[in-house]
């Protein structure tokens, strides 16, 4: 087979409702001329459009129920606490996994934390708890990208960030991307050729968490000043990643296929939704009676250069004797109580997600949790009362229908680990409506002030050009698990059955096609068991936590 050298590259929550506008005024160069002479169209996400799934299944080809990551965070099996995944938490091959003899360069791609050993190089993306954590292949290439070409800051660092800064946030936004850029740029002149290289750029969905609020014009008007400022700030990152994609693409070489896609779309908030106050007030969850306080005041003792580290005084730990440094000293802290504890389980008889801000409902069954109470019979009963209320749910504001949908696991996952699944997933009208987790009394429907971190969007983007390439075709139908088996296709590999995706032949010359058809094996499903044999310390999730928090996906 007439084999091609592919690059990826990601850009995290990227959108059409930005790119296409943007391309036909002539502000996307790079971008234009490969949609143009290549082929491109939307790219479905998975339910629900966040991270961990959706960069889970474009590196596997395959649903969550195949390779087991439904969110940011996992059950604990017989509890109610939950752990942070990693990329140790994806239970299916990747992409990678079977490429044996290829060269292979990956940078930054979501849910490859701790790093593997491959035929190349690899600099894990989130979730990296710290520059001092091993996350690359090999361990030396480090501190190689610092000497070669500077910093290389993690995700924990840009989001630690205050929102209060703006122009702080947007400086370090920039010096975070051109980061990405100048260590794909070394590893494409120096390590190369590769023969698979994919390297993602998050700095989109960042911005557009942000940003989208000033598509909004009762913010603009209510802001008139700091709107003025930052209006274009979307637009100006995306002209930005259009030059970058233009130097990757000359680094790649023009025998290389190159395909740009997002994991998700992204779009304005319109209101927040307080599904776990609304599951109350429908009777499937009660408080205690008594009320606890979440968080309280406590001091307690951390060596002198952790709390200067805190306090952004990390400098001054050079002109402090080393046997000082660890001295531990009083610190102030919150005693945080984990919202379990507020719920009378003897009475909850369903719960969405606790501290993170998506549409995931478990009913509370006997024998699974600690405290369940809904019996085996009883299941589908309950289940389908919420979805039934769900789907009539309306603003009382404008009378407009709140869900889009509500889908029964079984509706949309298949796989080995189902049973880990949460049982129904909401999607509300065009996710424009953003869930929160509360528990506490309060409005059901909120809008906010400040409508920001803005929603992601089911649908993502899809552009490929290169030789064998169709030119000028628009797509429809794909979904993020395409992504893998056409890969693996155009690199003359055979696609593995237990992918979900298919190999996107529409995108294809026809004359390449007949003399090189797609060609399958059986496999099965390719599970493993999850390697949890490093787990992230306390601190390392504490850390990780604050960044989440800072970006808005836990409260």
């Amino acid at each position: 087979m007439n084999k091609k050298r592919v690059m990826i590259i990601g850009l995290d929550g990227a959108t059409f409702d930005i790119i296409r506008p943007m391309a036909e005024a002539g502000r996307l160069p790079a971008i234009s001329e490969l949609m143009l002479k290549g082929t491109w169209g939307n790219l479905r996400s998975t339910v629900l459009p966040v991270t961990p799934p959706a960069w889970a299944s474009f590196m596997t080809g395959r649903n969550p129920g195949k390779h087991g990551v439904y969110g940011f965070y996992s059950s604990c099996e017989g509890t109610y606490e939950t752990q942070m995944v990693t990329g140790r938490s994806v239970r299916a091959k990747k992409i990678w996994n079977y490429l044996d003899d290829e060269r292979i360069g990956l940078i930054d791609i979501p849910m490859t934390y701790p790093p593997e050993k491959i035929n190349g190089y690899m600099i894990s993306g989130w979730p990296v708890p710290s520059d001092m954590s091993i996350f690359t292949h090999p361990p030396e290439l480090h501190t190689e990208i610092i000497r070669e070409v500077g910093e290389y800051m993690i995700d924990k660092t840009f989001s630690s960030l205050p929102r209060s800064n703006p122009i702080e946030a947007l400086n370090n936004l920039y010096r975070y991307t051109t980061m990405r850029e100048d260590a794909a740029l070394y590893l494409l002149k120096n390590k190369g050729p590769f023969d698979l290289f994919a390297v993602v750029f998050r700095g989109t969905d960042f911005i557009q968490h942000e940003a989208f609020k000033f598509f909004d014009e009762s913010y603009c008007k209510a802001n008139p000043e700091i709107s003025a400022k930052f209006k274009d700030l979307i637009f100006q990152f995306y002209e930005r990643i259009d030059s970058i994609v233009a130097r990757l693409i000359t680094a790649m070489g023009e025998d290389a296929v190159t395909i740009i896609m997002s994991d998700h779309g992204a779009g304005p908030m319109k209101k927040r939704f307080y599904i776990n106050r609304w599951l109350r007030t429908e009777g499937f969850l009660s408080l205690k009676g008594v009320r606890f306080r979440q968080k309280g005041l406590t001091i307690g003792r951390k060596p002198l250069n952790e709390v200067l580290q805190r306090r952004g005084a990390s400098f001054l730990n050079r002109f402090i004797p080393s046997a000082i440094r660890g001295i531990k000293v009083p610190y102030p802290g919150l005693n945080t109580i984990h919202p379990s504890s507020l719920i009378d389980w003897r009475r909850t008889r369903a719960f969405a997600n606790l501290t993170w801000t998506d549409g995931l409902i478990r009913i509370n069954m006997k024998g699974k949790g600690p405290q369940g109470i809904v019996e085996q019979k009883d299941y589908d009963r309950v289940r389908d009362d919420i979805i039934v209320k769900l789907l009539e749910l309306k603003d009382p504001e404008t009378g407009e229908m709140v869900i889009q949908n509500a889908f029964r696991k079984e509706e949309i996952y298949r796989g080995p680990y189902l049973s880990d699944a949460p049982d129904i997933m909401v999607l509300t009208m065009d996710t424009s409506y953003v869930f929160s987790p509360a528990l506490d009394d309060g409005v059901i429907f909120e809008r906010p002030a400040d409508p920001a971190p803005a929603p992601h969007r089911m649908e993502g983007v899809f552009i490929a050009g290169g030789p064998e390439i169709k030119g000028g075709q628009v797509l429809s139908g794909l979904n993020i698990t395409d992504i893998a088996p056409t890969v693996l296709y155009l690199m003359g590999r055979p696609v593995p059955d237990g992918m979900d995706g298919r190999v996107i032949s529409e995108a294809l010359e026809e004359g390449y096609l007949k003399k090189n058809p797609p060609a399958y094996y059986e496999e099965g499903d390719g599970d493993r068991t999850a390697d949890n044999s490093k787990e992230l310390s306390e601190e390392e999730k504490r850390v990780m936590e604050e960044g989440l928090r800072a970006l808005g996906y836990m409260e």
